[in-house]
């Protein structure tokens, strides 16, 4: 009732503005469906399992009956069309070339149909006269309305998770105990309708440490729960709070959005609120509306995607902040990646001066370049802004790096010199104005896996962080291995962390050493214990976690 009535809020407050709201209708096709030949009907359905640059992977339950060359079928404005090519199969996947201008996404539905052998045709003939084989220029008719319900499959993914870690410090009043529960699921087409559902929802708390100033919504947490309606592939529409793929870095949306697909485009609109800023519950006083146009292409080599969105948000219904979002990602050359995401502001009032001027305001740009087979290089450039963490596990250290190295330029190689060795380095620039010394940051790490004689993966890594207020090293390594055939995987590594701070004087030495356990107990069912100990010259610190996981999937 809060979403509707903040929807209706937000509607009437933008008719008042003049501005129009653009509305995607629903379109319904009902096209027959036929084909030419022997007898066909549905033989089983797969989904898509990856999708390189070239290729099409199907995973199938079975490939019994699939043959090279044969089609393979997607269901599109309530038809099937041909859509793959097999290429190469095994017993449970094939290798496919799409045939069409259609981009597909991992877990879409792929049906395969089974034609009758000349040498069955007696036995078909002495069928009922229903199943008799048509001549060839005659179109046989299919059940459509058992087609749709194939393709409308019931799927059920989810993940339940329990789990717990503590904090142990020399200073007894800032040690802490945690649980933490987790909750996803994602149902689609349900009973084999055009409703699908998403949800994932955590809730945690820490005992030890005064907690009188927490409340339940500091502590439980909605970060997905829609409900979405996709009568065809050309339309769908979601209901509740969700993040857009195609507009991701505007976060979650609370309320409704609509897509409609034609061609290689795609175009959408949402309108509702935004989660508080504070406990990220919902909020109506935060409303937002945007639309949003995305184009598709394809070529032997890769694809491409660009989005643009017009997007205007609120802060107790009156205009906070209206933007241009563009994003474009392109492998559409051989060997090379471009990724860049933007933001324009094209609305500022300070007091009661407005200005529509645009400005950009945030950009995060990305070039990789594989120079050959095992050598790759990375070029990218971060100034988006803050990120805000709801949750996080990371330690003092992390949380200091992840702070000083997310903007600026970054720099980075990838080498393989042999099958099962590793190695990459990167390099951080980043200048803040009126600081006298820019940030700077070099990394390199070496892995080895599955070493000779102790069947183990080895990594070694040292990093160098300077910037105008800290200097410091950090060096590590890492061994790990699987025992009982793989379901059991341990874990050992070790830190030393040398920081000295230029404004106190002070150094932070330490030496962080941990192990990890991870055990598949069922094949949904595992477990995970985890140690870590900081080691300093006066002080110890100990944390451990233990995490129970149960996965759901028909």
């Amino acid at each position: 009732m809060l979403v509707m009535r903040a929807i209706q809020m937000v509607a009437i407050k933008y008719i008042k503005m003049k501005f129009i709201l653009f509305i995607l209708f629903l379109f319904l096709f009902s096209v027959p469906f036929s084909v030419f030949g022997q007898i066909i009907k549905p033989m089983n359905e797969g989904k898509v399992s990856f999708i390189s640059s070239k290729n099409v992977y199907v995973k199938f339950t079975s490939t019994e009956g699939i043959n090279t060359g044969d089609t393979l079928y997607i269901y599109q404005a309530d038809i099937w069309k041909p859509a793959l090519i097999v290429k190469q199969k095994s017993s449970t996947s094939c290798v496919t070339e799409n045939i069409t201008d259609i981009k597909f996404t991992s877990g879409q539905s792929i049906v395969t149909f089974i034609k009758e052998k000349e040498e069955n045709k007696k036995e078909i003939e002495d069928k009922q006269a229903a199943d008799i084989v048509l001549p060839a220029s005659t179109p046989d008719i299919i059940d459509t309305d058992s087609l749709k319900s194939i393709s409308r499959k019931q799927l059920l993914n989810g993940r339940f998770t329990l789990s717990t870690n503590a904090s142990l410090n020399p200073d007894t009043k800032s040690s802490f105990q945690r649980i933490r529960a987790a909750f996803s699921l994602n149902i689609q087409n349900i009973n084999q309708s055009a409703f699908s559902a998403q949800t994932y929802i955590t809730y945690r708390h820490r005992y030890g440490i005064d907690q009188s100033n927490i409340g339940f919504y500091d502590d439980f947490k909605i970060f997905t729960l829609a409900l979405q309606f996709a009568p065809s592939d050309k339309f769908q529409m979601s209901f509740g709070r969700k993040i857009n793929n195609n507009i991701a870095n505007l976060g979650a949306i609370d309320g409704l959005q609509s897509e409609y697909h034609f061609n290689s485009y795609t175009l959408g609109a949402f309108l509702g609120t935004r989660p508080d800023f504070t406990d990220y519950t919902f909020n109506a006083k935060l409303p937002q509306f945007g639309v949003y146009f995305v184009r598709n292409d394809q070529s032997k080599n890769g694809s491409a995607q660009t989005s643009i969105a017009f997007t205007e948000q609120q802060n107790d219904f009156k205009t906070d902040r209206r933007f241009i979002y563009f994003q474009h990602n392109n492998s559409l050359l051989k060997n090379l990646n471009l990724f860049l995401s933007s933001e324009f502001d094209v609305f500022k009032k300070v007091k009661e001066d407005i200005s529509n001027n645009i400005r950009l305001t945030s950009v995060y740009a990305s070039i990789r370049y594989r120079l050959r087979k095992n050598l790759s290089f990375n070029v990218s450039y971060d100034n988006r802004r803050n990120i805000i963490f709801y949750e996080s596990y990371q330690t003092f250290i992390d949380q200091l790096l992840a702070q000083e190295t997310r903007q600026g330029f970054r720099f980075q190689a990838n080498y393989n010199p042999f099958k099962n060795i590793t190695v990459n380095a990167s390099a951080f620039y980043r200048y803040q104005g009126s600081n006298p010394i820019p940030t700077k940051n070099y990394v390199a790490n070496i892995n080895f896996n599955q070493l000779p004689g102790i069947k183990a993966s080895v990594s070694a890594s040292f990093n160098l962080l300077e910037s105008y207020y800290y200097k410091g090293s950090i060096i590590g390594g890492r061994i790990s291995n699987n025992y009982l055939k793989g379901k059991l995987a341990a874990e050992l590594n070790y830190r030393h962390v040398n920081y000295t701070f230029f404004n106190s004087e002070s150094s932070l030495l330490q030496h962080i050493a941990g192990m990890n356990l991870s055990l598949n107990i069922f094949k949904k069912t595992s477990l995970m214990v985890s140690y870590e100990g900081t080691f300093e010259p006066t002080n110890t610190y100990h944390r451990y976690f233990i995490t129970f996981v149960q996965r759901f999937k028909n």
